[in-house]
């Protein structure tokens, strides 16, 4: 009977253990295997942190180390504001180039969490890929940049899974999802003809440089409004740049910049404690430039900024109510990008969003 009882506890113990494995599939298809849910771990770009925040109210715990991007932000000083030990972290480098996987070892993450297309390692870093997992850190990729408008819900329902925060991914996406739907159905049924939308990417950092979304990155969302993104046709990548007689030739509707924080003093600024009269100033600049000054859309009036850094956040759905708006808005009247920012500040990060994130010069 004893030797039954030790050999039915030692299968519970057992199945236990097995069941505490997690195996998912990332962004680029791989199958990642973690000993059980992680509770540390190493983030490849720092500005994940906000990616975090929607799943943990506390997103400081949760990072064994990271890279430094995010500290030349000025969310930065919001977290740290809030959760003082943020300067403890350690940090593994700034790109790809300097992360040093020696003090990413030493930092034992139980998983290593990197962008498919980021200023972090890569899935190119085939050598620092295998250097960590030799080591018994399991990596996975996620995607909020390349091609977000597939792998976003990919993305946060992978790190669900890993940080086993299922129930609260879950919420962010129906949350994601809900409006996003809103926005398709709408296209779908009314058909409406696609005005053709430049998006000035990082508008004004060079005089003369004209950056745009092509197939992927914030152009999906372009796409899903009901807008022709006239960089797709010519920018085989995510983004690229396109010469300046193109971007006459194309003869755009709609002209929508692009801008951050960081840009201040060069280019457009939005974000993070940016006052809409600093953004409104630093559009107008950009606007005296004489190849934008000409399009139609600026003679039309129809004219706006977006934050840059929606391009590499789970948050781009507000970019994508706001583009929709922006391109049919009497079709989506209703849709409010604000109140919906109030709705994820207030329902999924204990450190909130709060600044100039859009703004219309349409007026």
């Amino acid at each position: 009977m004893k030797k039954i009882l030790l050999s039915c506890s030692l299968l519970f113990a057992t199945t236990i253990i097995m069941a505490q494995k997690i195996t998912v599939k990332d962004v680029q298809g791989r199958t990642v295997t973690l000993k059980q849910a992680a509770k540390k771990v190493l983030l490849g770009e720092g500005r994940d942190i906000v990616t975090l925040n929607i799943l943990d109210a506390n997103p400081i715990n949760l990072i064994a180390a990271w890279q430094d991007d995010f500290k030349k932000t000025l969310e930065y000083k919001h977290y740290q504001k809030k959760f003082p030990a943020i300067d403890k972290i350690p940090t593994v480098g700034s790109n790809a180039a300097s992360f040093s996987v020696e003090k990413a070892i030493v930092a034992k993450p139980d998983v290593a969490i990197f962008s498919a297309n980021g200023h972090g390692p890569s899935p190119a870093n085939k050598e620092q890929i295998a250097q960590l997992e030799a080591a018994g850190i399991p990596v996975v990729f996620i995607d909020f940049r390349k091609d977000p408008f597939n792998n976003t819900v990919p993305s946060i329902r992978l790190l669900g899974q890993i940080l086993n925060r299922q129930q609260k991914a879950e919420a962010f996406i129906q949350f994601y999802e809900t409006r996003r739907k809103r926005i398709a159905d709408r296209i779908a049924t009314k058909k409406p003809a696609a005005p053709k939308v430049f998006m000035d990417m990082k508008a004004g950092m060079a005089e003369n440089e004209f950056n745009s979304p092509g197939k992927g990155n914030l152009g999906s969302f372009i796409t899903l409004a009901g807008g022709k993104n006239i960089g797709a046709d010519v920018l085989p990548g995510a983004v690229g740049q396109l010469n300046q007689e193109y971007v006459i030739s194309k003869q755009p509707d709609i002209y929508i910049a692009t801008g951050t924080d960081v840009f201040r003093g060069k280019g457009v600024v939005l974000g993070a404690d940016v006052k809409t009269d600093e953004v409104t100033a630093s559009m107008k600049k950009r606007l005296q430039n004489p190849i934008i000054s000409e399009l139609p859309a600026i003679k039309k009036k129809r004219v706006y900024g977006l934050w840059h850094l929606f391009y590499a956040s789970p948050f781009n759905i507000l970019a994508a109510e706001c583009i929709a708006k922006w391109t049919h808005p009497s079709l989506f009247v209703d849709v409010n990008p604000d109140a919906s920012l109030q709705e994820l500040n207030s329902k999924f990060l204990s450190v909130p969003m709060t600044g100039t994130y859009w703004i219309a010069l349409d007026k």
